[in-house]
């Protein structure tokens, strides 16, 4: 069963947000994701249709590129 996960960031350009996107399809092709920069939490929504979302590897992509983020609840 697929699962959404989503994150509260604080990545403010576009220019940013496609190059966190790019990288997280490197490591995890399956996964659909996109940003809402309009949101006042800057989210990060990211499904995977095939099982669980790798919290861990999309804290360290968006760390490894100077942002934080944290799963909104």
């Amino acid at each position: 069963m697929g699962m959404v996960e989503v994150f509260k960031t604080n990545v403010h350009s576009k220019r940013a947000a496609k190059v966190i996107l790019e990288e997280i399809g490197v490591h995890q092709p399956d996964y659909k994701c996109n940003f809402d920069l309009e949101d006042c939490d800057k989210v990060l929504r990211i499904e995977n249709a095939s099982g669980k979302v790798d919290a861990g590897l999309v804290f360290e992509i968006l760390q490894k590129n100077n942002f934080k983020g944290a799963i909104l609840e």
